[in-house]
């Protein structure tokens, strides 16, 4: 069951003082107000320039604010979580396969790049430039020196990405000698694995860790890791 929000009886919400047509109700616990974002002529904002990111008027009154964002329909939470399970055995040979995934939920994506660090390379790849003069990516911006970087701007479609994802998130394969050899060796039992953690991931973007709630990429992503060994039993 997932949880809703109700709606307030005073006509706003109380922790944003947003008009209640806003919130879009019912809708997900911890969506955003968010601006859409659509290749439409931009109003009402001063000092535009080349490659500025486009809102839309949602109630045409001619300017771009607050009161044209609406509530998305998905928040940071997943609506799904499922896994599944795989053992498989022949012969002396074993494989275990655990695969996970998630769907449903979006990440706010906006780091602090510029003069204090570097951009991802998907935000350089997918920039409006002069050689590339795109219709859905804006300009780069530095740190948050746009509208569309920060303030009531910030919060907009664009910086939403999806975090549905399927993970190999363990695989390990293993031999058990044969009892004939284990005795000529003075042992019971004698197996020999290697598994591999966060093997494989697939997913729209490859530039995030889909399980991670930080949309600042001040994060340490999960490692890959493999690992062998044996197992004896005298």
């Amino acid at each position: 069951m997932r949880s809703r929000v109700i709606p307030p009886t005073n006509g706003r919400q109380a922790t944003h003082g947003k008009v209640i047509w806003l919130t879009n109700l019912p809708e997900p616990l911890k969506t955003w107000l968010i601006l859409p974002m659509k290749n439409w002529i931009t109003l009402g904002l001063p000092n535009l320039r080349p490659g500025d990111m486009k809102f839309v008027d949602v109630n045409h009154d001619g300017k771009i604010d607050v009161n044209d964002a609406v509530r998305s329909n998905k928040s940071g939470v997943p609506n799904f979580n499922y896994g599944m399970t795989i053992n498989l055995q022949y012969k002396s040979f074993d494989l275990s396969i655990l695969l996970q995934g998630a769907s449903g939920a979006l990440l706010q994506w906006g780091t602090e790049s510029g003069d204090i660090g570097n951009y991802t390379k998907y935000n350089y790849d997918h920039r409006w430039s002069l050689d590339n003069p795109s219709s859905t990516d804006p300009r780069l911006a530095n740190r948050g020196n746009t509208y569309y970087t920060g303030g009531n701007y910030g919060v907009n479609t664009y910086y939403l990405y999806s975090k549905n994802y399927i993970r190999l998130k363990n695989l390990e394969l293993g031999y058990n000698m044969s009892s004939a050899l284990t005795k000529k060796i003075g042992l019971s039992k004698f197996r020999i694995y290697v598994n591999g953690l966060n093997l494989l991931t697939w997913s729209k973007y490859n530039f995030f860790d889909p399980e991670s709630t930080n949309g600042s990429n001040q994060y340490y992503p999960q490692s890959r890791v493999i690992n062998t060994g044996f197992r004896v039993t005298f």
